[in-house]
């Protein structure tokens, strides 16, 4: 992990700041305490920001890179959730209960990130009004998609699945592993193989 220079910090806080512009309105005390609490670190590919047993300390947002949270049953990789630029991710269940956690948080590409304690974000949500705001509506975002993404599961085929991601998201076929793709929805890599020959037949 790196660090990143406090000289040029407010230049890896711009797309954060975009997107809070983006759902609320920010002055310029808002738009500080972005600077002030959000620290910028780096990772290479394959590091690990969470593993079971730990605690997830930190909440990300993703400026550059892609990251999964993944879980092993039987040794074999279940993939949760990925993300992407412009996102938020953690092992949620352990940020917000402070328990131990039962994922990994794993960085798939190098990546650039912004990242903040779950006490100082529980401390911005209670002492600033903009945030309480935002962070309700990511909140709800995180609700809609996960209940989205559950129905999707049981009630699509893998196709569907497959086809549902590279059209909301063809970047990951550029930067996610296939296997971590098939593992998000719930195929083995060869099966994701057959899915992917007959689409492009």
């Amino acid at each position: 992990m790196r660090y990143v220079r406090v000289g040029i910090m407010q230049n890896h806080h711009q797309k954060l700041l975009s997107l809070l512009e983006s759902l609320v309105r920010l002055d310029a005390s808002d738009k500080e305490m972005v600077i002030q609490y959000f620290e910028p670190v780096q990772y290479k590919a394959g590091e690990l920001l969470v593993k079971p047993g730990g605690i997830a300390h930190y909440m990300y947002f993703i400026n550059e890179g892609y990251l999964r949270t993944y879980s092993l049953a039987d040794a074999t990789e279940i993939t949760h959730h990925i993300n992407c630029p412009m996102g938020f991710i953690t092992a949620y269940s352990s940020y917000t209960t402070r328990q131990p956690s039962v994922e990994y948080l794993h960085c798939i590409t190098d990546c650039e990130l912004l990242r903040i304690a779950s006490e100082q974000l529980t401390a911005l949500f209670q002492q600033n009004a903009a945030w309480a705001e935002a962070g309700r509506i990511i909140n709800e975002r995180v609700v809609t998609y996960n209940e989205k993404r559950s129905r999707d599961l049981v009630g699509k085929t893998a196709e569907q699945r497959y086809r549902d991601v590279i059209e909301s998201h063809p970047d990951y076929l550029q930067n996610v592993p296939l296997q971590y793709i098939a593992s998000f929805i719930g195929v083995k890599p060869e099966s994701l193989s057959r899915i992917r020959r007959g689409i492009m037949k």
